[in-house]
């Protein structure tokens, strides 16, 4: 039951300035923010600010979307995001109950993620090497998510002083839930990224770890495009090889050659043990001792 007379527009304005003060990422805030913007248009479609929605609004805002062809998918982000913004109504006193009580989120059918085989990733990690400063940046990029099992945007922000090649290990500042945490990478990856590092056009003047020659640091769409042109390259036929295939690559191969899961999910930053489980199914292996042992790269050094 709504029991503020305050508008829809007003209410969407002080939750994002709840996400701003509570130092949530730029990418979920702009989720958000398309998800209330998508809803504000079911609710009224003028420039006559709605008012705050109700459970039947809701209920018909997921079913609209169903009838509209929208993947379920995207149908339980966007879902997802207006739970949040409810439960914000709720605990501001905006409204007696969260609107989105009784609300059922559309299921998505799980999927085993699709991953490269110990061949493939010889093939694509063969594919990354030649003599130039840049081939030695994107072979080190790659060997990265492959042993490592970074999210694009956990690589594409790290700086110099994150890569501790003495300890083995990279510092990943602000992942998913702008939580730290501290990976651990194998031999065959601090060699790659030890001659990065001496290769790099600007040492260590440029903050970004990995950069372009100018200094400058690499975005999403030019990581993507370094995969995709390697893949070409390694001729591992028609296949969509983009970074967060090469993360489920890590996990699935982490967990074959002998990884735990509670390791995994450590490394990975899962919050919940759930989503770690999905690599263990798909591995269908033992789970004991961890990355050490389990190093997928490092297995596979005297072909790379």
């Amino acid at each position: 039951m709504v029991i503020s007379q305050v508008t829809f527009d007003e209410a969407a304005s002080r939750f994002q300035m709840y996400c701003r003060a509570k130092g949530l990422s730029e990418s979920t805030q702009e989720t958000y923010r398309y998800a209330l913007g998508q809803l504000r248009g079911f609710l009224s479609g003028s420039d006559v600010s709605p008012t705050l929605p109700t459970r039947h609004d809701l209920r018909g805002f997921s079913g609209d979307m169903l009838e509209h062809g929208l993947a379920r998918g995207t149908i339980r982000v966007r879902m997802r995001s207006v739970r949040v913004f409810a439960n914000f109504l709720e605990r501001e006193g905006l409204v007696e109950v969260s609107p989105m009580t009784g609300v059922e989120i559309p299921r998505v059918p799980q999927s085993m993620p699709k991953i490269l085989s110990s061949q493939e990733i010889q093939k694509i990690l063969r594919a990354a090497k030649s003599g130039t400063w840049y081939s030695i940046r994107n072979h080190a990029i790659l060997a990265t998510f492959l042993d490592t099992g970074l999210r694009l945007s956990e690589l594409i922000n790290l700086t110099t002083s994150d890569v501790d090649l003495h300890s083995q290990s990279i510092l990943v500042r602000n992942g998913k839930g702008s939580k730290d945490r501290q990976v651990y990478i194998g031999r065959t990856l601090a060699r790659s990224l030890r001659r990065w590092t001496e290769a790099r056009p600007y040492g260590h003047e440029a903050d970004a770890y990995f950069s372009t020659r100018d200094g400058r640091r690499l975005d999403k769409r030019n990581v993507a495009r370094i995969i995709e042109r390697i893949a070409v390259r390694a001729r591992l036929g028609d296949r969509r090889i983009h970074p967060h295939l090469l993360r489920h690559t890590f996990a699935t191969h982490f967990i074959k050659n002998g990884g735990g899961p509670f390791s995994l999910q450590r490394l990975l930053g899962h919050s919940d043990i759930k989503t770690t489980m999905i690599y263990v199914n798909l591995a269908g292996a033992d789970l004991e001792e961890a990355h050490a042992k389990a190093s997928p790269v490092d297995r596979l050094s005297a072909s790379c």
